[in-house]
């Protein structure tokens, strides 16, 4: 504007000509705009282009990189990449077009093979990452132990796998994106491997968590860990070791109480409820019949003739044909009252949210009197029976 005011008072352009010269440099000015937003959009275009033909390509992982998934039981850290020749460059690609995924640092999967997994599998192989990635010495922990040994897992996982790294000294814990570590004192009787993991044992692993979950999971963790050893002693072992650890007071109920033949967490629910009311505890799992084993009773109070039967809904998606499955134990039930045996049923929501409820209704049934049997009824442990069943002497 300066030099258009100069030319008009030096008299070197008329008015009409400073018009016409101000109106070009619009147009340049208004093309040059266009042209910018054209190019930018062009590229963008192409940005496009390029990455939808990148996502057309085959996702699928080079040769030699199946094999050393195979090898690490679908994980991949970078030293098995470098021997499989694959280079930096390569990996970055790899992860650019989400054929493979991070799962811990330096530790990678396929993709599509640990999206198609369900939460608790998941969990399990972020465990085992979490561990490769850390020092030699961590051991995976509470529920990532749980998901390593398949223990009840009656929540969804945590955001995050969990290790314990041994120190004589220090306690105390910290937390990344890929895991938590904490630190103690931990003895060698405690610790498993699977998969050449270290783990904490099933009944470490019951024990760590029953100090801070509800008494019901404590319960079926407890239970479920007893069940693997086929007795209570591994449990109490660990007890009496983490005698010094915060909160193991609120842990030895679910010890006290663990049940080597239960064999679901519903079972456990429902034990639960019965030992809050003080109940009679019931017999678990044990099998009737007349002169051998026949069906088998999830809780049984043998005095009273009494069955409780936890239904979860697995036990009537087994096989193909539910209608079959219902009539089976429609049969069951039939013969069992016949024999004199009375059945209560209960579901996880009774069991979980109104135990009260379930507790009253056992109450109920067992100061009712037995019913007239048709026949002599026997009964047998859950683990003689299933060997009888079996042929084992």
């Amino acid at each position: 504007m300066y030099l258009i005011s100069v030319w008009l008072a030096q008299g070197a352009f008329d008015q009409r000509s400073i018009e016409r010269i101000l109106g070009s440099l619009a147009a340049k000015l208004s093309t040059q705009v266009q042209l910018s937003t054209g190019g930018a959009r062009s590229l963008a275009f192409s940005r496009a282009v390029k990455q939808g033909r990148s996502m057309a390509r085959p996702q699928r992982l080079p040769e030699d990189c199946r094999d050393a998934l195979a090898a690490g039981r679908g994980l991949l850290t970078t030293a098995s990449l470098r021997n499989a020749g694959v280079s930096s460059r390569q990996l970055a690609r790899l992860l650019d077009r989400n054929v493979m995924i991070g799962v811990a640092k330096g530790v990678y999967a396929d993709a599509a093979a640990y999206r198609a997994l369900e939460p608790w599998p998941r969990f399990a192989l972020r465990t085992r990452a979490f561990v490769a990635a850390s020092p030699p010495d961590a051991i995976a922990a509470d529920w990532s132990a749980v998901a390593l040994h398949r223990l009840p897992a009656t929540r969804e996982p945590p955001s995050v796998p969990s290790v314990i790294r041994p120190t004589p000294r220090r306690s105390g814990s910290n937390r990344t994106c890929h895991g938590r570590t904490r630190y103690a004192a931990v003895r060698d009787r405690w610790i498993a491997q699977i998969d050449d993991v270290a783990v904490f044992a099933p009944a470490m692993a019951a024990v760590d968590l029953a100090r801070h979950v509800e008494q019901w999971r404590a319960l079926a963790l407890a239970d479920a860990a007893a069940n693997k050893a086929g007795s209570n002693g591994s449990l109490m072992t660990v007890l009496n070791d983490m005698s010094l650890w915060p909160g193991i007071a609120r842990a030895r109920w679910s010890v006290e109480h663990a049940d080597p033949d239960a064999e679901s967490p519903l079972e456990s629910a429902g034990r639960c409820a019965f030992i809050h009311a003080h109940l009679p505890i019931p017999l678990s799992n044990v099998w009737v019949g007349e002169r051998y084993p026949l069906f088998r009773l999830d809780h049984y109070w043998v005095e009273q003739r009494l069955a409780a039967e936890a239904d979860g809904m697995g036990k009537y998606l087994i096989g193909d044909n539910a209608a079959a499955v219902l009539r089976r134990e429609k049969d069951r039930e039939l013969w069992l009252e016949a024999h004199g045996i009375r059945v209560i049923r209960y579901t996880w929501a009774l069991a979980t949210r109104y135990p009260q409820v379930l507790a009253e209704r056992c109450r109920e049934r067992l100061s009712e009197p037995m019913t007239p049997a048709r026949g002599e009824i026997r009964w047998w442990p859950s683990r003689t029976g299933s060997a009888m069943l079996r042929g084992v002497p």
